[in-house]
């Protein structure tokens, strides 16, 4: 039951209602008896400044942030780690004594899942299609753990040739993003493409490499990714495997105790 003494965390995005974060945090604090509650707000980029100042000043202790604020929640934070320095972008706030501290945990979270999934990246070929924050974490990831080649397309091609030119990648044109996914080991989708129902990939892939993996940060099994995956038989993932292990590092930045993995995919599932 919320009360005086309740800690608050929310996580801010726009589009916010797919977001699971709040079903599994709120889990997790239950489960470690916490007087602790977590909630969602719709936040635009124009807005993003004066509600996060707001909610500051109303006593949140922590936060999520996804999609579109990654980048721009960092210019507002007093503290910031050094991966997410390295990588560009912002994805959990920690308060604390009215400074505001951020991290990256989403490179975290993908690292672990592709651990857990057996999947290496070392000495293999990615293709990644977005250039936002998400794609910062995946790009980071991809370097830190020796990927031979990492190609990176983008509707604006200009945000693809910046990330380019950060991470030791090459960026890609849409119109010739087939040619390089078919020379691909892992396919990632790192955009927002999938969010909404009758999304599609802006670009044609005509073939796909014997034994590539199919690898989309949203965890949903019916995006455009996974349809593609389907038609090609590759393997496929979602972003469920990243969610929880983002989310897990997160909930230890704010506690300092590590939930359960398992408990979250019950939950996650029920709902």
């Amino acid at each position: 039951m919320l009360n005086v003494n309740t800690k608050l965390f929310a996580i801010l995005g726009c589009p916010i209602k797919q977001s699971r974060s709040p079903i599994m945090q709120n889990n997790w604090f239950k489960e470690a008896g916490l007087n602790c509650a977590y909630t969602a707000f719709s936040v635009e980029k124009k807005d993003l400044k004066k509600v996060f100042e707001t909610l500051k000043l109303l006593g949140f202790c922590g936060f999520n942030i996804t999609v579109p604020h990654k980048v721009e929640i960092m210019k507002l934070l007093d503290f910031i780690d050094p991966a997410p320095k390295a990588i560009g972008s912002v994805n959990t706030i920690l308060i604390k004594n009215g400074k505001t501290y951020g991290y990256n945990t989403d490179y975290l979270g993908i690292e672990k899942d592709f651990a857990d999934k057996k999947i290496s990246v070392e000495g293999k070929t990615i293709f990644i299609y977005g250039a936002g924050g998400a794609a910062k974490s995946v790009l980071y990831f991809a370097q830190k753990n020796k990927a031979k080649s990492v190609y990176i397309s983008n509707r604006t091609h200009s945000k693809a040739i910046s990330l380019a030119k950060q991470f030791g990648a090459k960026a890609i044109e849409l119109k010739d993003s087939s040619a390089y996914i078919a020379e691909s080991d892992i396919i990632i989708n790192a955009s927002s493409c999938g969010l909404n129902k009758g999304d599609k990939l802006p670009f044609a892939i005509n073939s796909v490499k014997k034994g590539a993996i199919a690898y989309d940060l949203i965890y949903a099994d019916n995006t455009a990714l996974c349809k593609l995956a389907k038609q090609k038989k590759i393997k496929f993932f979602n972003g469920e495997g990243m969610l929880i292990n983002q989310g897990i590092s997160a909930f230890e930045i704010w506690t300092g105790l590590k939930p359960s993995a398992a408990s979250a995919k019950r939950i996650l599932r029920k709902n």
